[in-house]
């Protein structure tokens, strides 16, 4: 009994060190190669809630519509993106991932854009710019 004891205490002191040599299985959202995360941005009536959100390489920004407005679009200023008019329940979603680092990416709701302002942005890495004027 002493001996199994001592060799399970063992070999889990062994593995825990291991574990801590490889960076102990998490890694920040700034390393290279950690994992992928997902930034929720809410439509909520007549805006994007967060409206500009910061991200890293590899991550996706996924806009769930939580209002009963169902006229809304995603659509990016330089045409990398579009949803289209899929916002026409409460839940609907659409996912768009970015990959370059440096990069902002303004979009709006074609729809509400001239009327009610609605628009956004996503910064891709800490040293994408400032979204443009008037966003």
């Amino acid at each position: 009994m002493f001996q199994a004891t001592r060799w399970s205490r063992w070999a889990a002191a062994a593995g825990l060190l291991s574990l801590l040599a490889c960076g102990g299985g998490h890694s920040s959202p700034s390393e290279p190669g950690s994992m992928a995360k997902t930034v929720t941005v809410q439509i909520v009536d007549f805006a994007f809630n967060p409206k500009d959100v910061t991200i890293n390489p590899g991550d996706t920004v996924q806009w769930v519509l939580n209002s009963t407005t169902y006229t809304h679009t995603v659509t990016a200023e330089n045409g990398t993106f579009n949803s289209g008019m899929i916002f026409n329940k409460p839940g609907a979603t659409f996912s768009q991932t970015f990959n370059t680092a440096g990069v902002t990416t303004q979009y709006h709701c074609m729809t509400h854009w001239h009327t009610n302002g609605m628009q956004g942005s996503v910064q891709v890495g800490d040293g994408a710019p400032k979204p443009g004027p008037g966003y």
